[in-house]
């Protein structure tokens, strides 16, 4: 009801990093699903200015919707912020292009899943497969490459291959 009527919100929130839950009034935006749940907003008093920030819906200890307005930033598309994001990592200094290259052996696989909504697939003539997309969330995207092991080489961002390099184990049926 408050994303849709533009009304503000106040949270009881507990972030990761913080001890204690504390208030905070926000403006909601949307909603993002995928492995947890996240609380797209603003924050009108945040001194970073109107940036957009995620909330985990779990450290979410109540909401109430108030009878304050605001107004929703002009040309804002939820599903343009999502894409930014692997998962719903959001930091814009981070968003890189992504290069997976995924051996012949697991080609066909890797072709079966969407790993961005934005991205590209070329087939190799050795059979192997590369994807490209644009997006911030290097961790994040270590801990899932993790599962392909040694199928799948990192080759753009540099940062990412190296942080990946030495745990693509090759023991994995």
């Amino acid at each position: 009801e408050a994303i849709k009527a533009c009304r503000l919100v106040t949270i009881r929130y507990r972030s990761n990093y913080e001890r204690e839950d504390r208030p905070r009034k926000l403006a909601p935006l949307g909603f993002l699903s995928g492995t947890r749940r996240y609380l797209v907003a603003q924050d009108p008093s945040s001194s970073r200015g109107p940036t957009l920030k995620t909330y985990r819906v779990d450290n979410i200890l109540s909401a109430a919707a108030t009878d304050e307005y605001f107004i929703r930033p002009v040309g804002f598309d939820l599903q343009r912020f999502a894409n930014k994001a692997f998962g719903v990592f959001q930091r814009d200094a981070e968003v890189t292009d992504v290069i997976w290259k995924f051996t012949p052996e697991a080609a066909e696989h890797a072709l079966a899943y969407q790993f961005h909504p934005e991205q590209t697939e070329e087939r190799c003539d050795d059979g192997s497969l590369i994807v490209k997309f644009r997006a911030a969330g290097a961790l994040e995207m270590a801990w899932y490459l993790y599962q392909w092991g040694d199928k799948v080489e990192v080759l753009a961002p540099l940062e990412l291959a190296a942080l990946v390099e030495g745990n693509r184990r090759n023991d994995f049926p």
